[in-house]
């Protein structure tokens, strides 16, 4: 196996005890995440041929000293070069979620911010936290280091979770949905001020638009308070930018009571 004193170390600090799952789930995603950068950018013609090892793991805060193994070497960058590249990379993605300038060349995948969410996931469950990927070379630190904080972590996660939610096309009818009532206007013929959530399509309130007073009446005329049922509906779903902004309501199949 090919050697060198390149080493990448990944420091948590932590504010509070870190729950060994998140750690290992955080680490494992590190290394996914290196080794499909190396297998991209070395040129290596062995899939998986550089992979991240733990050389030590020290006290104080929480600090992982990674090196990389390879079996055929002479052709590769040299580990501190693959080091340097993969952690700027990874700033780069992390800027690119939280709004601030980057050299990605093009968008994050799916995989690739899903694997930055797990790494940072430790972090961004403490309040207070900070993690720090330092790349060093005959003991000599590397400029391409990434600092991440937990406030930092917590915006990037979001932006992660909006970014490979599916997208929702335009226009999209779709049967037998739960509405529940956020607000509706006592009045069939009222075109303004009912809001709605359709949890299948998103947690918040969206704007509903009924088809004919007549259905809109369904929903004012039961028994029951509207507010606290249950309604079974056909629904045209409007979105802009995959986001919905209106529930166009067709049918109002059923109404079951909340307890």
């Amino acid at each position: 196996m090919e050697l060198d004193d390149a080493m990448l170390t990944v420091e948590v600090k932590n504010s509070r005890p870190v729950d060994l799952i998140d750690l290992t789930s955080s680490l494992a995603a590190f290394a996914e995440a290196f080794k499909d950068f190396a297998n991209e950018k070395t040129g290596d013609p062995l899939p998986d041929n550089m992979r991240l090892y733990v050389k030590e793991i020290r006290s104080g805060s929480i600090i992982a000293d990674l090196i990389a193994l390879n079996d055929q070497a002479e052709w590769l960058l040299k580990h501190a070069e693959v080091f340097g590249a993969f952690a700027a990379n990874l700033n780069d993605i992390a800027n690119f979620f939280l709004g601030k300038p980057n050299d990605l060349q093009e968008a994050p995948t799916a995989k690739q911010a899903k694997q930055i969410s797990h790494i940072i996931d430790p972090i961004a469950k403490d309040h207070g936290s900070q993690m720090n990927v330092i790349v060093s070379s005959g003991g000599v630190v590397n400029i391409n280091n990434v600092t991440i904080n937990s406030t930092e972590a917590n915006a990037i996660q979001n932006k992660v979770a909006n970014y490979i939610a599916p997208k929702l096309p335009a226009q999209m009818g779709m049967a037998d949905q739960l509405l529940v009532l956020e607000q509706v206007k006592n009045n069939p013929s009222s075109k303004s001020g009912d809001r709605g959530i359709i949890e299948t399509i998103s947690t918040k309130a969206v704007k509903l638009q009924f088809v004919s007073e007549e259905v809109k009446r369904k929903i004012l005329e039961i028994k029951e308070n509207p507010l606290q049922c249950v309604f079974l509906v056909d629904v045209d779903v409007r979105s802009i930018e995959g986001k919905p902004m209106l529930y166009r309501i067709v049918e109002v199949k059923d109404t079951i009571e909340r307890d």
